[in-house]
C-alpha cells in the first residue's frame, strides 16, 4: 500500500514538474520574442548606456533579473529623453521633420535593395523609437515595424555575429573615410555586446 502511494506521488509530482517545465519556456519565449525586436537595434542603446558592464552593473544595483531589466532599457529606450534633443538629431542626421518623412525613411529601411541590411535595419529600429517618443509614430505602429524587421534579419543572418559584422561592414560603407566619426566606439561597442559574457546576446538567439 506505501509503495502504490509513492509511485503515485511521484507520479504527481513529475506531471507538476512538468507543467512547470512548460510554463518555463513558455515565458522565455515570450521574453525572447519581447526583446529580440529591439535588439536588432541594440547597439545604440548599449552605447547609450555605456555599454554591457555599465548595465550589467545598473540591474544588479536595482536587484531585477536581467530579462525584465533588459525589457525597461531597451524596450521604449528613449522614453526618458528630452524630445527636443530626438527632433534635432533626427533633423540634423536624417532630414526628418514630420510623421510621414519618418515613415518614409522607416520603409526606405525595411525595404530598398542594400548590401548592407543589418546596417538599415538596426537603424530603423533607432529611428523608430525615437519617432514614438516624439509622437510621430503611436506604440502599435512602433512595435508592429520594429517586429516586422525580425523575419527579415532572421532569413538573411545566421546568429548575432553575421548580422553584427553587417552592421558595422554597412557603417564602413556608408562613412569609409569615418567624416562623421565614431567608428571605433561602435566597433567597440559590436565587440563588447557580441564577446561579453553578460551580453543580452549571450542569452536571446537571433533565430
Amino acid at each position: 500500500m506505501l509503495k502504490h502511494f509513492l509511485k503515485t506521488a511521484l507520479l504527481g509530482l513529475f506531471s507538476v514538474l512538468g507543467l512547470a517545465s512548460c510554463d518555463s519556456a513558455a515565458k522565455q519565449a515570450e521574453d525572447f520574442d519581447a526583446l529580440r525586436p529591439t535588439l536588432l537595434g541594440g547597439v545604440y542603446f548599449y552605447r547609450g548606456y555605456g555599454g554591457v558592464d555599465a548595465v550589467a552593473s545598473l540591474l544588479s544595483s536595482e536587484g531585477v533579473s536581467q530579462i525584465e531589466g533588459y525589457k525597461e532599457l531597451f524596450i521604449n529606450p528613449y522614453k526618458n529623453e528630452e524630445p527636443s534633443n530626438i527632433t534635432s538629431n533626427l533633423e540634423r542626421d536624417w532630414g526628418i521633420t514630420d510623421a510621414a518623412g519618418l515613415k518614409a525613411k522607416m520603409e526606405s529601411l525595411k525595404t530598398a535593395a542594400s548590401e548592407h541590411k543589418a546596417w538599415d535595419f538596426a537603424r530603423g529600429v533607432m529611428i523608430a523609437w525615437s519617432g514614438l517618443r516624439i509622437d510621430f509614430l503611436t506604440r502599435e505602429e512602433a512595435d508592429a515595424y520594429i517586429k516586422s524587421l525580425v523575419p527579415l534579419a532572421q532569413a538573411k543572418f545566421a546568429d548575432w555575429n553575421a548580422y553584427y559584422k553587417d552592421f558595422i561592414d554597412g557603417r564602413t560603407a556608408w562613412d569609409p573615410q569615418n567624416e562623421y566619426g565614431g567608428r571605433e566606439e561602435f566597433e567597440a561597442a559590436v565587440k563588447d555586446l557580441l564577446e561579453n559574457p553578460q551580453s543580452i546576446y549571450k542569452v536571446i538567439p537571433l533565430k
